[in-house]
């Protein structure tokens, strides 16, 4: 019917309600009752399969965006996030935060024995000289890779999270290439 809800968004939603339901029923917990409005709609839209943004996606995007009150940009970069860490990879994206001594000290001297310079650093942020590649240390204790255009502060999440600061980068190019 023109002008009706979109029978694939009406799938998925019921699909995701039933699986919900399934895990509430076993356990007696609701596996997403905790999020927030905005992590639901990312996890919302991280949910619909396929590629890319098709007008279908788009609309979903805007709507759901719309009702979080949020622009369809920043739930694209949302879902870019959470597909690549899930709610702790949302968190990185949108949470800087101060990390104890440890893992994140450790990381500069990590990056420099593999022949990279010298990543600047920023609350639990390390940026590439040249401010294309940007990793963040989660909470989680895992290392996630973003790159944006030089001299552009436009994060992107990229590649798979990783313990080794090193490792996180692999998939964005080779070491040359940073």
């Amino acid at each position: 019917m023109p002008g009706g809800p979109d029978p694939f968004a009406l799938d998925q939603l019921a699909t995701d309600a039933a699986a919900r339901a399934h895990v509430l029923l076993g356990t007696g917990h609701d596996p997403v009752g905790e999020l927030t409005l905005w992590q639901d709609a990312v996890r919302l839209a991280a949910a619909r399969p396929g590629s890319g943004l098709t007008a279908a996606t788009r609309t979903l995007y805007a709507r759901l965006a719309d009702a979080a009150g949020r622009a369809p940009a920043d739930l694209a970069r949302a879902v870019a996030a959470w597909r690549q860490g899930g709610l702790p990879g949302l968190a990185v994206l949108e949470e800087p935060w101060d990390p104890p001594a440890g893992r994140f000290d450790r990381a500069r001297p990590l990056l420099l024995a593999a022949d990279l310079p010298a990543f600047r650093p920023w609350r639990n942020r390390l940026t590439h000289p040249r401010g294309h590649v940007q990793l963040r240390l989660g909470r989680d204790g895992l290392w996630y890779a973003y790159e944006s255009e030089p001299g552009h502060d436009d994060w992107w999440p990229r590649g798979t999270p990783d313990l080794d600061p090193v490792g996180a980068l692999t998939g964005l190019g080779v070491p040359d290439d940073l």
